[in-house]
Order: structure tokens, then C-alpha cells, then sequence
């Protein structure tokens, strides 16, 4: 277990947690809400610090990233818990889920256990030693464990550095993220997480808590975190019902447009019922081909050049890259994860027409 470098004193043993959004105001030995940081003694520790579910590879497209790295393998790593109550929670099992797992490691701190830990030294070796280009951070909100991950990129990028027989693209570590970090947590990481997909779950308070979710000031935060060389790609995950209002649709892709940029890409994702933990949204049908449409129609109406559509069960995806400006197809890929062509020059500019392209090789 390590002191977290993310909080602040408030005297009377009283700490105010400054990972995520929530700022959590925490008692001596109580634990914020996402359960894995915990007050003792008037000092904020990580109980995740240590404490990874395992290493997975995955094409980096799974992610999704389609315009950072493309076509490279990522060594996918998670922790346990969650800040957010996500009713919809795809990693339900790791993230708010996990509440015994979280409970199991409070209680053996409690008694004076020794908790069996990887170090983040460990951690980086396996994923060098497995000679992949990066690391993705993933599963469960990786925020809420930012001292550790980072730490983890940090001996990451250190030990492949260090070899003689590098690759020839610099290692990268990227998150996948809620988007509920806070600037303190953002100046830890800029400088170790080269990339960041935050899942978008609506663009306003009340569709956030309709999913158990929390908007806080996310917004704002993807503007900071793109200002401090963050590269930003968005997902939505598109439920009937829930957060497709026409309307809502158009103020996310306006704001995407104007406060990000019009080249940002855009992940339009299937619902599917079987896979969420509430009972409530277990009854909500599969997002339609239709609605997946639409909701791009809305982006594309707006100016965003960059949508992409995940549905499988609709029989609707869309995967390939075009050229803004040539409208040529500059990277195709097959079934959506593993990109067969590449038609982009080595400046990030089009093969076809020279224009300048929002690719990361």
C-alpha cells in the first residue's frame, strides 16, 4: 500500500480526496466512494496499489483507438472498483462489482496483513520482456488507481527505453476512462499516458443519472487533458431510451466540434441487455442499425469527420478511416479491430491528396 500523491490535508485527521471528480471528504479509516482509497491517519493510501486482475493483449483497435497506434498490440491491464454505479457496466465483475474484493483488501490492511502485491517494476518487465509496444489501462476506471498506473507507465517507458533492441516507435500507454479525472490527476499523468478513449455517456446531469453514473465536470477535463498533449478518442455506448435524445446527440457532437475539434473521433457502441448487471436495463432492447445511423447522421450534421459504429448484433459497423478531405479510404479494416491497409505517409499525411491527418503512427 503507498500514500496517494492525489488529495489534500483539512486538518482533524480529514483528507479531501482529488482523484476523480467526486472529491470524496474522507474520515480517519473510511474509504471514498469508489472503496479502494482510504483515510489513515490523516494521510490517503491506495489499497489498489499492488493490485492488478492480470495482463490480457489485445489489439489496440479493441479499445477502442482507431486513430492512435493503429494496428498495434496493447498489454490491457485493470485493477478492481469503480466511482462510478454504471447500470450498464460492461466490467461489472472488476469494477463496482468487485465490493468483496475491495472489502477483502481494507479488512487485511485492518488486521495487518501483507496483501500479496505486484510491483510496478514487476508489472512493466512482463509486459517489456513480452516485446509490446504499449499498455492499456482498462477494465475499471483506471483514475482511481492513477498513482499506480502511472508508475507502472513510468518503469514502462524507462525499461524499453533502456534496450538496445527498442522497437522503433517510442512505447506508449494509454487509458480507457470514464473522463471523471481531475486536473491533479491529469498533471500526474500527461506525462506517462500518451492517449486517453473516454467513454461519453451523455451531455447532461440527468442522463448520467439515469445509468448510476456522474457528469461532474467531464467535459471540461477532455479539453484540459487534449491541452496537456492527452490525444483524445470518445466512445458512446448508444441505449434506447436512456441517452438518445436527438437533441442531447446534437449538444455532444456541437461541443465534441467546437471544444475539441471536428477531426476527434467518435465511437458509437451496440447496447446489448445480456451483458448489463441491472435487472432494469436487462429489459432495454438492442440498439437498432437505425438508431446507430441516426445518432452518426446527427455528428456528421454537426461536422465531425471521424464516426465510427460498433453493432454486430444490428449488422451495422463502420470501421474504416476516410480522408476528410479526398474522401479516399485511408486505413480499412477487417471486422473492425485489426486494420488491413494504411494509406497514411509516415508525416501523418494521405497518400492520396497530402492532407494532414488526426492519425498517431
Amino acid at each position: 500500500m503507498a500514500e496517494s500523491l492525489l488529495y489534500k490535508e483539512l486538518g482533524g485527521k480529514k483528507i479531501r480526496c482529488q482523484a476523480c471528480q467526486r472529491e470524496c471528504l474522507i474520515s480517519d479509516q473510511q474509504v471514498g466512494f469508489c472503496l479502494a482509497r482510504q483515510n489513515l491517519g490523516g494521510a490517503l493510501a491506495s489499497l489498489l496499489y499492488g493490485q492488478i486482475t492480470g495482463i490480457q493483449v489485445d489489439p489496440i483497435e479493441k479499445k477502442p483507438f482507431y486513430h492512435f497506434k493503429p494496428g498495434s498490440l496493447v498489454a490491457t491491464i485493470g485493477s478492481w472498483g469503480c466511482n462510478f454505479r454504471c447500470k450498464q457496466c460492461l466490467n461489472f465483475a472488476h469494477s463496482w462489482g468487485a465490493t468483496e474484493e475491495l472489502k477483502r483488501l481494507k479488512e487485511e490492511r485492518g488486521k495487518g496483513k501483507i496483501t500479496k502485491t505486484k510491483a510496478a517494476e514487476e508489472i512493466a518487465q512482463t509486459i517489456v520482456n513480452g516485446g509490446y509496444a504499449g499498455i492499456a489501462f482498462s477494465y475499471n476506471e483506471p483514475t482511481i488507481w492513477a498513482e499506480f498506473a502511472n508508475q507502472i507507465a513510468h518503469e514502462f517507458k524507462s525499461s524499453t527505453n533502456r534496450l538496445t533492441n527498442q522497437p522503433p516507435n517510442k512505447p506508449f500507454c494509454v487509458f480507457v476512462t470514464n473522463g471523471s479525472w481531475t486536473k491533479e490527476t491529469i498533471d500526474l499523468l500527461a506525462p506517462n499516458i500518451d492517449a486517453a478513449n473516454i467513454d461519453l455517456k451523455g451531455f447532461c446531469e440527468e442522463t448520467y443519472r439515469k445509468m448510476g453514473a456522474y457528469l461532474g465536470i467531464i467535459p471540461e477535463m477532455a479539453v484540459y487533458a487534449q491541452k496537456k498533449g492527452i490525444f483524445l478518442e470518445l466512445t458512446t455506448l448508444l441505449i434506447p431510451g436512456i441517452n438518445d435524445d436527438p437533441d442531447e446527440l446534437k449538444d455532444l457532437a456541437n461541443w465534441i466540434v467546437k471544444d475539441l475539434g471536428p477531426d476527434t473521433p467518435w465511437h458509437l457502441s451496440q447496447f446489448d441487455p445480456q451483458l448489463a448487471p441491472d435487472p432494469e436495463f436487462q429489459k432495454i432492447p438492442f440498439t437498432t442499425a437505425q438508431e446507430l445511423k441516426h445518432a452518426a447522421s446527427i455528428g456528421e450534421k454537426a461536422g465531425l469527420h471521424h464516426i465510427y459504429i460498433w453493432g454486430p448484433e444490428a449488422g451495422c459497423n463502420r470501421s474504416d478511416t476516410l480522408c476528410p478531405n479526398c474522401r479516399n479510404i485511408v486505413i480499412r479494416r477487417n471486422g473492425g479491430w485489426q486494420p488491413k491497409e494504411i494509406k497514411i505517409k509516415k508525416n501523418h499525411h494521405c497518400q492520396f491528396c497530402n492532407f494532414k491527418l488526426n492519425v498517431v503512427l
